[in-house]
């Protein structure tokens, strides 16, 4: 009788981890045409990517970059309402201020900034700190009624 193969057949189970092994072995080993990247080259790499995502999502909400950086508000503005909500008109003599609400968005609570100018339509935002923020407004008369608040804004400084 003629037969094939390893004469125990429990061996075939121990030789084949092995020649198994020593193939993902011989995979592991550095290959002399790889380059290294050293560290500052990696680094540059890396901004590389970062900064074509921080584009990509920029694009994605319609802003732009200037020299490398987003453009970002550097003031908010508003016109100066005409009507009171119940449609009465609304002079600017009668306008006594406006009030800037304003937070970070991961907090709860406002904080007002009062403008005791009724002729002002514009706030620079070069002071405060960087994050992302909403804004909203109301109009105060000169019997100190206000108005309801705007439809928030939102805005991210970079």
């Amino acid at each position: 009788m003629i037969t094939f193969g390893p004469r125990h057949p429990h061996t075939a189970w121990l030789i084949l981890p092995l020649i198994a092994a020593s193939l993902l072995l011989a995979g592991c080993q550095e290959d002399s045409r790889a380059t290294r990247t050293t560290s500052d080259r990696a680094s540059e790499l890396a901004n590389s990517r970062l900064d074509k995502a921080t584009g990509s999502l920029l694009d994605t909400f319609g802003q732009t970059r200037e020299s490398g950086y987003a453009n970002t508000p550097r003031e908010l503005s508003w016109t100066a309402p005409l009507t009171r909500e119940d449609g009465s008109s609304l002079a600017p003599g009668e306008i006594a201020e406006f009030r800037i609400y304003y937070r970070l968005r991961h907090q709860e609570s406002y904080r007002v900034i009062r403008i005791e100018s009724p002729s002002a339509t514009r706030l620079s935002l070069a002071e405060m700190a960087p994050g992302a923020y909403e804004f909203a407004i109301t109009t105060v008369d000169i019997e100190g009624l206000e108005s309801r608040r705007s439809t928030p804004v939102t805005v991210d400084l970079i």
